[in-house]
């Protein structure tokens, strides 16, 4: 693709493309880039979903717009099964990117892990207020509940993010080789 685009901007015409491996793409050298942390085969969003897919293409082509300079690579806010808009699918198809039965049951896991989490985080914030609101007069208790919530916040980046991040990589990566495999991704 960033052959392609070179070729295309060499003649005057701004270009961007989008890419779920932003690694790759800064390899290959496109000019200007977006990328998006979904696993492959689903740049513009998940299956049957059209709120998130017209959002996100309307931020890469906000971003066609917006970045100046070549070489240049965006990261969208959006995370895989985390888009802002609560939204049904409209139709019962499947997405055709990368799947496995396995990733998707480890996905539906940490789903759940990430709600309990916030639940708690809730639970932990509300007695922070209780303990300013009706001091118990253990020194210990205000500190040790903020430093709760802290660590529940943080528990909450490594199973939101970081742990669906590296899921998402496995993904990708072992279907990126069961394309070779099967010659249909050279």
């Amino acid at each position: 693709m960033g052959l392609v685009q070179n070729h295309i901007e060499g003649a005057g015409i701004s270009t961007v493309s989008m890419s779920v491996q932003p690694h790759i793409t800064a390899t290959v050298g496109a000019p200007r880039a977006v990328t998006l942390r979904y696993p492959a085969g689903n740049q513009v969003g998940e299956a049957g979903k059209p709120i998130q897919q017209k959002a996100i293409l309307r931020w890469v082509l906000q971003s066609a717009a917006d970045m100046q300079s070549p070489g240049s690579i965006l990261e969208l806010p959006y995370r895989w099964r985390r888009f802002p808009v609560e939204e049904q699918p409209v139709y019962a198809g499947e997405s055709r990117g990368a799947r496995h039965p396995q990733t998707d049951e480890i996905a539906v896991a940490l789903d759940n892990v990430v709600r309990l989490v916030q639940e708690y985080k809730s639970y932990l914030e509300e007695r922070v207020a209780n303990e300013n609101a009706n001091p118990s007069g253990i020194e210990h208790v205000p500190p040790a509940l903020r430093d709760a919530v802290a660590r529940a916040d943080r528990l909450l980046q490594i199973v939101d993010s970081d742990a669906m991040d590296q899921l998402r990589e496995i993904v990708n990566r072992i279907t990126v080789l069961e394309l070779m495999v099967s010659g249909k991704f050279v």
